[in-house]
């Protein structure tokens, strides 16, 4: 095209390196030329003026020859083009890249992006996985920058974990490759060295495993926490948790952040908020006879902390605790200890009570249309229901006889 690309390689070998009278200024088209000084030193340099035309003339120095190619000068001057088209003064924005350049993107200054603008946001559970990138990750690729980082590096990190960890490095990983999506959606950094990998190609896909306590088993676990407290079996801080989660079917993050200006000791009404819910939606339980006494009692030595458990434990130091009750109750598949809503969920349906009123008790949202229009919190058949379910817990502990029967009908 006529006007546009005017000089050669050749063109400029022949000015390098040769003096000259005064100073001189070829053009090569579209804001670009060289700028040829009396020592025979070549430089490229862009013209343009801002404020459409309006403003002081702009020449802009953007390297030199040969350290920079003329194709190179070609791009960095459609770069500049492209910049003023957006309103941005090319000035400012190569002040900018030679500052990333100099100090570039770390691995661990792109995560920390991600974990404060998405993770931080949008997890309950942000914190563990903060705890997880700077066990496996930050001590070792943290420093280099993001954008040079290269597949193996990364796989070291992954390797490390998965040799004592396959589910967790499956779990880092996936979180990594999320951030890194994140940051390269946003424009904050760039990193593809992850981009063909799957879970499985750098550690083990959790499967989904039996977590329903069965009658033996259940019968037990109340027999040691509330019948006949055991304990030596387990502290009265992990006793008070495994009772709220055994009656309610409670997660053990709402039992853990239960505070008693929750508890209604009126109405016997137990409300989980919202912000301590994983569903992210109000809770609302009633509190069965069975239990009130010993919430009552309960109330009396903790309310001073605030907190129902007497204290705010960090969520990993509870998070291993379900397994180690299994465990010291001599139960093969301890995993089951580490949630008990599938346990009170299966149970209460052999019991005879309504679908409905289980996915309630346990704060999940109602299918279709009933989701939708029904508002009913059916607090009356909540009541009925962890009545039947206190019963039977006592039944199976050896406390009384009535309900065993009762399921074996109902069944």
């Amino acid at each position: 095209m006529a006007g546009e690309n005017k000089l050669s390689d050749k063109a400029l070998k022949g000015y390098l390196g040769k003096p000259r009278e005064k100073q001189i200024t070829i053009a090569d088209g579209k804001g670009l030329s060289i700028r040829v000084s009396t020592k025979g030193a070549v430089s490229f340099v862009f013209f343009y003026r801002l404020a459409g035309g309006r403003a002081a003339p702009v020449w802009l120095t953007l390297g030199k020859y040969p350290d920079m190619s003329l194709k190179q000068a070609r791009e960095k001057r459609d770069e500049c083009r492209g910049w003023l088209a957006d309103k941005r003064d090319p000035r400012i924005q190569i002040k900018i890249q030679a500052e990333e350049r100099l100090k570039p993107v770390t691995v661990e200054d792109a995560l920390n992006y991600w974990y404060e603008n998405y993770c931080k946001v949008r997890r309950k559970t942000h914190a563990v996985t903060l705890g997880r990138f700077r066990k496996h990750i930050f001590p070792y690729i943290g420093h280099l920058p993001v954008n040079d980082t290269h597949l193996y590096e990364w796989l070291d990190c992954f390797d490390r974990i998965k040799r004592n960890a396959p589910v967790m490095a499956a779990y880092v990983f996936s979180d990594t490759k999320l951030a890194l999506r994140f940051c390269r959606v946003r424009q904050y950094a760039t990193c593809d060295a992850l981009k063909d990998l799957r879970m499985s190609d750098v550690g083990q896909i959790a499967g989904k495993r039996d977590r329903v306590l069965d009658e033996a088993e259940l019968g037990q676990l109340w027999k040691a926490i509330f019948v006949e407290p055991d304990l030596k079996l387990m502290s009265e801080y992990t006793r008070k948790m495994f009772v709220l989660c055994t009656v309610f079917g409670c997660r053990m993050s709402e039992a853990r952040l239960s505070e008693w200006s929750e508890w209604d000791l009126e109405s016997w009404v137990w409300t989980v908020p919202k912000d301590h819910s994983k569903t992210g939606v109000e809770i609302v339980r009633p509190v069965p006879e069975i239990l009130r006494q010993w919430v009552t009692d309960v109330h009396e030595e903790t309310k001073h902390t605030g907190y129902v458990l007497g204290s705010l434990r960090i969520r990993e130091s509870v998070s291993k605790i379900g397994g180690k009750i299994g465990k010291r109750l001599g139960h093969e598949n301890n995993g089951h200890y580490t949630t008990l809503e599938e346990t009170l969920s299966t149970h209460l349906s052999d019991l005879g009570v309504e679908f409905y009123v289980v996915e309630q008790l346990l704060g999940h949202a109602l299918p279709g249309v009933a989701g939708v229009y029904n508002r009913s919190k059916f607090m009356a058949k909540k009541l009925d229901a962890l009545e039947l379910w206190t019963t039977y817990l006592n039944s199976i502990a050896g406390a009384d006889s009535k309900v065993t029967i009762l399921k074996q009908k109902v069944g």
